[in-house]
């Protein structure tokens, strides 16, 4: 099972310039976190949300239903 999650965004040099200085890209996948400060440059999301965020809650509720370790 493999799933798959892009996120678009328009931010410019200036942009970046202040979200590296807020330091709230330390310590995130992928140097942001879409829940923060940064969601305010994403403009599409495709996929899983709770994905981007770090697990995807879909898929793995699926598994574990297939699996029986959910009903």
């Amino acid at each position: 099972l493999a799933a798959i999650s892009g996120v678009n965004g328009v931010f410019s040099d200036a942009d970046i310039e202040r979200y590296i200085a807020s330091g709230e890209w330390q310590g995130k996948a992928g140097a942001y976190a879409i829940q923060g400060g940064f969601q305010q440059y994403i403009e599409h999301l495709s996929g899983s949300y709770s994905g981007v965020m770090g697990l995807p809650l879909f898929e793995t509720a699926r598994l574990l239903k297939q699996f029986g370790v959910l009903q």
